[in-house]
């Protein structure tokens, strides 16, 4: 069984997560607000765990949640200078390496990078919007391609229509999620 203190790491995590979600599901934003008070409760966990001489869900050394945290904010900062996602969703993610860890955040980004895609899929078709999304992919495609053939550095204009806004908290969440379980060391 689970030390107490893993126990409710892992209670406020899924409960941080459920706000995010439920915020990006309304406004497509995610509170500052969340985001520091999950931070600053993955630090106090890591914190109470060291003291008690228990393992903390971020791993044994003091610095294992500063790593996770700059491990989650690496994951998905190329994709919102690429203004694929929000820096909400950035945010996230690094809110998340600081309670799970860097080792756990790297299997928790690939599983939400799956996560993404199976949602984008179902965003397109359900809404109707796949048609305007092959347009734009086509756009950045053809961009990509003309630079590279002038010389020029590629560069991402922001385009002119979206096909949709994605609450990618909703895939954090799940790939997240799935990553636990899959290899759960909280068993």
């Amino acid at each position: 069984m689970s030390h107490p203190i893993a126990i409710v790491g892992y209670a406020l995590l899924a409960a941080s997560m459920l706000g995010a979600v439920v915020f990006d599901l309304r406004s497509r934003r995610i509170p500052n607000r969340l985001v520091l008070i999950g931070i600053g409760l993955a630090l106090a966990l890591h914190a109470a765990a060291a003291i008690a001489g228990s393992p903390a869900l971020a791993g044994r050394q003091w610095w294992a949640p500063l790593a996770g945290f700059a491990t989650g904010l690496a994951v998905l900062m190329p994709l919102h200078l690429m203004h694929a996602t929000g820096a909400g969703d950035v945010k996230l993610m690094a809110m998340i390496g600081a309670f799970i860890g860097a080792p756990a955040m790297l299997s928790a980004a690939l599983c939400t990078f799956v996560a993404g895609g199976l949602l984008s899929l179902v965003f397109m078709f359900g809404r109707g919007v796949a048609a305007q999304a092959l347009v734009n992919v086509r756009f950045l495609l053809t961009d990509l391609v003309v630079r590279a053939g002038s010389g020029q550095g590629a560069r991402l204009a922001p385009l002119q229509a979206t096909a949709a806004r994605l609450p990618y908290a909703v895939a954090i969440a799940c790939g997240t999620a799935a990553a636990l379980l899959w290899s759960p060391t909280w068993l």
